[in-house]
């Protein structure tokens, strides 16, 4: 019987993650897809943006030990030959414990790390980290993260790994790591982004979904430069295309 209700789970799990509950699912109010984007397509003179992308897991790979998170950087020259203000922002979204259940169908307590905090927990469970960019991207997605992440922090909406059934999908007060980053699109509902696609395969959709947007300046030029800047050097990444 025990037997039983564990395959008939699986398959339900399998329907909602591969799409069937996306559909009805609600998502989160956030402001960010709404916002006007007018004069945000063209970078300003003297002004540059750059998203990377990033993903973890073990081998082989356990949903539990996955992640994929985004930073946004904004560039502003500066005259003279002085080194440029760079600002970044960064999309992360885990329950505050850092421990992911998959099975929890209740939306708990999140927050939204920072670059170098994201690392160091995933590296200290054994994952290792996958780095797409950074790519020089539109003026418009840096915009939409900035406000995407106040909305994230603002206390709104907690965490659900598997959002698109439970309390998330029903009320629209949370989300895993991935929707975190691709609730932001306008054009796209969660249904559009399965989460049968987790850690790396994750990350490389989001990528190839940014290219056939347009949304990428020169998508086959890395700026590795940046990722110095950051200070990513030290960290065991490996580079992705």
């Amino acid at each position: 019987m025990a037997q039983r209700y564990y395959q008939v789970w699986l398959l339900f799990l399998h329907l909602a993650v591969t799409g069937g509950c996306a559909q009805l699912a609600v998502r989160p109010p956030t402001p960010a897809k709404d916002m006007d984007v007018s004069g945000m397509w063209e970078p300003r003179p003297g002004e540059h943006f750059y998203v990377t992308l990033f993903a973890s897991q073990t081998t082989p790979r356990v949903p539990r030990l996955t992640h994929s998170w985004g930073t946004l950087v904004h560039v502003i020259d500066q005259p003279g030959g002085q080194a440029p203000i760079i600002d970044s922002q960064t999309i992360s979204w885990m329950p505050t414990t850092l421990q992911i259940h998959p099975w929890r169908l209740h939306v708990e307590k999140a927050t939204n790390l920072s670059l170098y905090e994201t690392l160091d927990d995933v590296l200290a469970k054994g994952e290792h980290v996958s780095q797409w960019g950074p790519y020089e991207c539109r003026p418009e997605l840096y915009y939409r993260t900035q406000v995407q992440k106040e909305f994230l922090e603002s206390g709104q909406i907690g965490y659900q790994m598997i959002d698109t059934v439970g309390e998330a999908a029903f009320r629209g007060d949370g989300c895993d790591c991935i929707h975190a980053m691709t609730d932001m699109d306008p054009e796209f509902s969660r249904n559009h982004y399965p989460l049968i696609r987790y850690g790396e395969s994750a990350s490389t959709f989001v990528v190839r979904q940014l290219r056939r947007k347009d949304l990428l300046l020169n998508p086959s030029q890395t700026h590795c430069w940046l990722s110095t800047c950051l200070g990513l050097d030290s960290y065991p990444i490996i580079h992705r295309q």
